[in-house]
């Protein structure tokens, strides 16, 4: 499945994809950029958090498929996600509890919260997001 960087949908023009040293592969800064850069805005489809769920149950897709093609989504409150059917540059930021980037919503944008230097890995706070109860006890409790 999309593990090459060609297959990734660029949301994130200023991002590079490689190894990270904090986990797997990670989104790196390719210039300069200044405190309340937006970086990239997030599309995608709205919808109940338990319907996400029944949608990827009724496909009974492998694990494979399923990070393929429902790989993303925001939390826009503890029952409703933004969700995006294709892989893009964003999946590729991995989670700190010392972010240089932030969320702003309305449109949900991915903005850096400190000058952050080319080369410089980009990093999110999931933690920011509303996330439900179980997912923070559930999976997420793996990680976050």
């Amino acid at each position: 499945m999309p593990d090459d960087a060609s297959l990734v949908i660029d949301n994130i023009t200023v991002g590079r994809i490689g190894p990270s040293a904090v986990h797997g592969r990670g989104l790196f800064a390719t210039d300069d950029l200044v405190e309340g850069q937006i970086l990239g805005v997030l599309d995608g489809q709205v919808m109940d958090w338990d319907f996400y769920d029944e949608l990827v149950a009724a496909r009974n897709l492998d694990r494979v498929l399923t990070e393929a093609f429902f790989m993303e989504w925001n939390a826009l409150s503890p029952t409703t996600l933004l969700v995006r059917p294709f892989r893009t540059k964003y999946s590729f930021i991995n989670h700190s509890r010392t972010p240089n980037l932030t969320l702003v919503p309305h449109p949900l944008r991915v903005v850096a919260k400190r000058a952050i230097k080319a080369g410089e890995e980009l990093l999110l706070d999931y933690r920011e997001e509303p996330l439900r109860k179980e997912y923070l006890e559930g999976h997420g409790s793996t990680y976050l």
